[in-house]
């Protein structure tokens, strides 16, 4: 096989089986892992890139910040996919970046698309993306966390290092399991997520896992909330904070409510939380509700939804018509002047997730109007990336994770 400078390929024996399948975009992959389909390769987790901190100006901005681009993933519901791109590109005014994409996507802009051809397993772009950061000394670079399902789908956890090293952006990389779809912040320094990130890093404290995110994301506080079903298994399939809650910005929050347990209660609190409790720009938080619902064992929720550019990319179901229109005028109360724009999301959200499940941004640079930079990058064609050894480093704490992940594989 080729050998691309700073990345060394692996044998593609290893995962054959997870990444032909994962490819098949009538058959994609689910959010949790599809035991029937996937294998575990028994290996320890690997940070990516380097593994130095980012500089201490660097941070996490809040999704309702200004966006520069938009990754997504062509390894599945291709129909939702294309209506998010044009989307983004119209609307949103932001740039597209599609790793194993097709040339073009129609009703996308050229200018406005760039395909990274490397290889992924699955469509679930979110979770183990890269977490873009800004710096005052206007530079733009992606932290790299381990995703949880490293063992499984070894494409998708080196994209974030493989990403930087076509783009020319630097990557950090950090030595926690997380995914993104469980991390919320706002622009004020604060970190919001599930108690599923504490269980993922089992070897290690509450306290030492905060520490990491803390220093990697440069946040001041972390908030931890239960998932509907903590702390067994997330009744929504994935114990994520974008299934049942979404800031919409630093002191208003959408919450999903439901009827029935454990999604109840699982509200409740979240509200409980935020009722009578100020927020860090000086105002009180504002609290609006959204219905979702269980059935079938799918849950259905309007948070999991993506905001670019003062527009947000609202998930609708088939036959849920009062809905989706109550779910609108919520986004539409919670945010001035908001452009939402319905996506139909009835093949995703059966698999563990919906629009922002799929998407990843980048931030804009912190000066003025400029648009992270894209220095286009040779083809590599089918090649299997990942990490040189001297690129990555082991992690004995973490590694004992693997037996609870190998446990909890069906979700």
């Amino acid at each position: 096989m080729r050998k691309i400078t700073g990345l060394i390929v692996l044998s593609l024996s290893t995962f054959i089986s997870s990444e032909a399948l994962a490819l098949d975009l009538s058959r994609p992959l689910p959010n949790w892992v599809d035991t029937s389909r996937e294998r575990a390769d028994g290996r320890p987790p690997l940070v990516y890139a380097r593994s130095a901190q980012p500089p201490a100006d660097f941070r996490l901005p809040a999704e309702y910040e200004k966006v520069s681009a938009v990754v997504i993933g062509w390894a599945g519901y291709t129909g939702m996919l294309s209506a998010v791109a044009k989307a983004v590109t119209g609307p949103g005014r932001a740039q597209l970046w599609a790793v194993s994409a097709p040339a073009a996507i129609a009703g996308v802009p050229p200018e406005q698309y760039r395909r990274i051809n490397t290889p992924i397993n699955t469509v679930w772009m979110r979770d183990y993306g890269p977490y873009g950061i800004s710096a005052s000394q206007a530079r733009v670079g992606i932290v790299d966390s381990i995703y949880r399902h490293y063992q499984y789908r070894r494409n998708d956890d080196a994209l974030p290092a493989n990403l930087g090293k076509l783009l020319k952006i630097d990557v950090f990389g950090m030595p926690v399991i997380l995914d993104g779809g469980n991390i919320m912040t706002d622009s004020k320094g604060d970190l919001f997520m599930t108690r599923r990130t504490y269980l993922w890093n089992s070897a290690l404290s509450e306290e030492q896992v905060n520490a990491v995110l803390k220093s990697y994301f440069n946040v001041k506080n972390i908030y931890a909330f239960d998932y509907a079903g903590y702390p067994g298994e997330p009744a929504d399939g994935t114990g994520h904070i974008d299934m049942f809650m979404k800031l919409l910005n630093d002191h208003t929050v959408l919450i999903s409510i439901a009827e029935t347990e454990p999604f109840k209660s699982n509200a409740e609190k979240a509200m409980v939380f935020f009722k009578g409790k100020t927020a860090p720009d000086g105002q009180p938080y504002r609290v609006i509700t959204v219905k979702g619902w269980d059935s079938g064992g799918t849950w259905y929720t309007y948070t999991n939804s993506l905001i670019v550019n003062g527009v947000v990319l609202m998930p609708s179901y088939s036959g849920r018509g009062n809905e989706d229109a109550q779910a609108k005028a919520a986004y539409e109360t919670g945010i001035d002047g908001v452009t939402v724009i319905p996506i139909n999301s009835d093949d995703s959200i059966t698999s563990g997730g919906s629009i922002h499940c799929v998407t990843q941004t980048i931030p804009a640079l912190p000066s003025a109007d400029k648009t992270a930079a894209f220095t286009p990058a040779p083809e590599f064609g089918a090649v299997s990336m990942t990490a040189e050894p001297d690129d990555y480093v082991r992690l004995s704490p973490v590694s004992s994770a693997l037996d609870q992940l190998k446990e909890q594989a069906g979700k």
